[in-house]
């Protein structure tokens, strides 16, 4: 009977330990990963449409050079088709950027995207007509929009106070 309660105290002791060990290891990680309380972290100011103001900065070991992602939560619930259970809510996308200046609580970010130019137009089921002269000049026009903005910055979409951020 005392071997029973001795190797039952052992066993419990180890499954403590044990468990311990994994709490401070998701610990370690998860404050390496995201810091408690750092992420999601939200646009406190929208500087113009390449630059926002997040609310997190030094004190949330927030660095220069650091990516991240900027989106909204969808109101819509998505709910499976099938079995009605919901899905949660769709992250939209308003665009990434990089850490460029930090201070003690905030920090700001400027897009890093880049526009790469405009896809062309298919042409061809109008091949010799009016419409398909048009639809040329349209392409040509739009090829020269893209060349002109290559390599230049793309704004965030749309990006509003209130906006979440998380690193990339």
């Amino acid at each position: 009977m005392e071997n029973t309660i001795m190797s039952s105290k052992n066993e419990q002791a180890s499954t403590e330990g044990y468990q311990r060990g994994l709490d401070a290891k998701s610990s370690i990680e998860a404050s390496v990963l995201s810091p408690k309380g750092t992420f999601p972290a939200k646009v406190a100011r929208v500087i113009d449409p390449y630059k926002l103001v997040i609310n997190r900065g030094l004190i949330n070991g927030i660095r220069e050079d650091q990516r991240m992602l900027v989106y909204c939560v969808d109101n819509e619930e998505i709910k499976d088709p099938d079995t009605g259970k919901s899905l949660g809510f769709l992250e939209l996308v308003r665009g990434s950027g990089r850490i460029i200046f930090v201070q003690e609580e905030i920090s700001i970010l400027e897009s890093d995207q880049i526009f790469e130019g405009y896809r062309k137009i298919p042409i061809s089921p109008f091949s010799g007509s009016f419409l398909s002269s048009q639809l040329s000049k349209l392409q040509d026009y739009r090829e020269s929009l893209g060349e002109t903005f290559k390599g230049t910055l793309k704004p965030f979409d749309n990006p509003q106070v209130g906006d979440l951020v998380k690193p990339i």
